[in-house]
């Protein structure tokens, strides 16, 4: 199937790599160039966008850092595969932001939300990936229980990003594993702020071993429902208003 050609705009304003750049991602993004396409060099780009040799070096090395073009030598500049693309970047992205405690708690629970239902019908199909995570979980709850009987918060919101981790890796998505890596300096004050207002910390190890004989004992639906449920309750314990 061919491809239109993509149309190059002359650059005439400042912050001349930055416009370079922003072509090329929209290239990209419209499919003109796509993963193991090679790039026209250097000097072709700098002719059609009408800036110098420079600017676009520059615009590639970015590109390059990134993981989204790679340089091979007598070859030329190819587009990357998504693989490749350096997690660095969104974790920057992430550390960087201006997001409050309800942002973050937000993004958690939606990426988490997907892999728990994928773990609860990998579970209910009796596949072996998702008992064995089944096993590692029963283990973070059993830890949890542990130092709850140490009085140790600490330990306990520890066990608890373990376990949620263990939810996200079932899942099987390299993004959103990388995601909560990303963001477990946040999850683990926020988890551990919530130990601060509960009455009981016993009710930690109940609540998350309730989970797993939800996912183990009810069909799937119900599962994802009582994960909705531990959700809401951390929530009122973070006490964090849900946006309207």
């Amino acid at each position: 199937m061919n491809r239109a050609a993509p149309q190059y705009q002359s650059i005439t304003q400042q912050t001349v790599v930055e416009q370079v750049m922003a072509q090329l991602k929209q290239m990209i993004a419209s499919d003109h160039y796509r993963p193991g396409d090679k790039l026209p060099t250097e000097q072709e780009l700098a002719a059609r966008f009408g800036v110098g040799r420079s600017s676009i070096r520059e615009a590639m090395k970015v590109f390059q850092h990134l993981g989204v073009l790679a340089s091979k030598a007598a070859k030329g500049t190819f587009v990357q595969d998504r693989a490749n693309i350096s997690l660095e970047a969104i974790t920057w992205a992430l550390l960087l932001g201006n997001d409050d405690l309800v942002d973050v708690f937000e993004l958690r629970e939606a990426i988490e939300s997907i892999c728990f239902r994928r773990l609860a019908t990998g579970v209910n199909r009796g596949d072996a990936a998702a008992r064995d995570a089944m096993t590692a979980l029963h283990r973070e709850v059993d830890a949890m229980a542990a130092a709850a009987q140490r009085g140790d918060q600490r330990a306990i919101a520890e066990a608890d990003y373990r376990f949620h981790e263990q939810i996200i890796s079932a899942g099987g998505n390299r993004l959103f594993e990388a995601i909560y890596h990303t963001l477990q300096a946040f999850m683990t004050e926020e988890i551990a702020q919530s130990y601060q207002n509960m009455t009981r910390l016993q009710d930690a190890a109940t609540d998350h071993g309730e989970i797993l004989q939800t996912i183990e004992d009810a069909p799937v639906d119900d599962a994802v429902a009582r994960h909705a449920d531990h959700f809401a309750r951390t929530r009122e314990l973070l006490r964090l208003r849900p946006r309207e």
